[in-house]
C-alpha cells in the first residue's frame, strides 16, 4: 500500500459562513500538504428543511465550489445531494464511487495540522498487515482523563481504543461497506450509533487505533463549522446547542 490507495471523503453541508469558501479551502489545503495526489470526493448534502432560508447563500457556495473543482483544484470530484442526506445516507450512495482500497474520512471543518509529521508508511503497514481497520487522528495533543478508560495498549505510534469518532480517520473502505454502513440509520450522523457499537463490541472486531507518537499526538483540529449552532439531532438540548 502507498498513499495513492487513499481516497479523501469530505461531507458538506450548510454552515452560517457560507457562502464564503474559507473553511474548505484550510480543510482541502491541509489535506493537500499531506496527500497531494489522492483523489479527494466532495459529498454535498442538500439543504434540511430546517434551513431552507440558507439555499441562496449554500447555492452560491456550491458555486464557487464547483468554480474551485473545475479551475483551482485537482482531483476533486463534487458529488451534489439534490435532497437532504446527511453523512450516512451520502457515504452510503457515494461509496461505490471509491476506486481505492483505503479512504481518509475528514469533515469539512477539521482539517489535519501542517506542523506535525504524520508517519503514513507506518499507518498503512498497520492496515495492509491486517493489524489495522481504521486509524483516527487526534483532535488534543493528549487524551483527555475522561476518555481514558476507553483506551487500551500503546504499540509503537499507535494506540488501541474502543472509541469511535468521526474526526479523520483512515479507514478499508471494505470495513465501511461491510461493518460501518449496515448498522448506520438513514439520513444521520455515522458515529451517532456507531460510537455505541464500537463499544459493544469489543476491539478485535473493529482494530481501531488512535495514531499517538511521543510527545504531542495532535494531528487534527476543529474549525467549528456550525459556530455552535445546532446539529440537528436529537440529543442538541443535552450539548447546548442553539438555532
Amino acid at each position: 500500500m502507498n498513499k495513492n490507495d487513499i481516497t479523501v471523503i469530505i461531507p458538506i453541508s450548510v454552515i452560517p459562513s457560507h457562502p464564503d469558501t474559507r473553511i474548505i479551502d484550510e480543510t482541502i489545503n491541509s489535506i493537500r500538504h499531506h496527500l497531494p495526489d489522492s483523489e479527494i470526493i466532495l459529498q454535498i448534502d442538500g439543504l434540511r428543511a430546517e434551513r431552507k432560508e440558507r439555499k441562496k447563500d449554500y447555492d452560491e457556495f456550491k458555486n464557487r465550489l464547483l468554480w474551485k473543482c473545475l479551475h483551482e483544484w485537482n482531483s476533486v470530484l463534487p458529488i451534489i445531494f439534490d435532497v437532504h442526506s446527511h453523512q450516512t445516507t451520502m457515504m452510503k450512495n457515494t461509496i461505490n464511487e471509491i476506486k481505492t482500497s483505503l479512504m481518509l474520512y475528514v469533515e469539512s471543518d477539521t482539517p489535519l495540522v501542517i506542523d506535525e509529521k504524520i508517519a503514513w508508511e507506518e499507518c498503512l503497514d498497520m492496515i495492509e498487515y491486517d493489524k489495522a481497520k481504521t486509524i483516527r487522528f487526534h483532535f488534543e495533543s493528549f487524551i483527555p482523563e475522561s476518555h481514558e478508560y476507553l483506551m487500551f495498549e500503546k504499540e509503537g505510534n499507535f494506540l488501541k481504543t474502543i472509541q469511535w469518532s468521526q474526526r479523520p480517520h483512515l479507514s478499508l473502505v471494505s470495513y465501511y461497506k461491510d461493518i460501518v454502513l449496515p448498522y448506520s440509520e438513514e439520513k444521520t450522523f455515522i458515529e451517532d450509533r456507531f460510537h455505541g457499537k464500537v463499544q459493544d463490541d469489543g476491539w478485535n472486531l473493529h482494530k481501531l487505533w488512535i495514531y499517538h507518537p511521543e510527545g504531542n499526538i495532535k494531528r487534527s483540529y476543529h474549525l467549528d463549522g456550525r459556530e455552535g449552532t445546532r446539529k440537528f439531532t436529537d440529543d442538541d438540548l443535552v450539548w447546548g446547542y442553539k438555532e
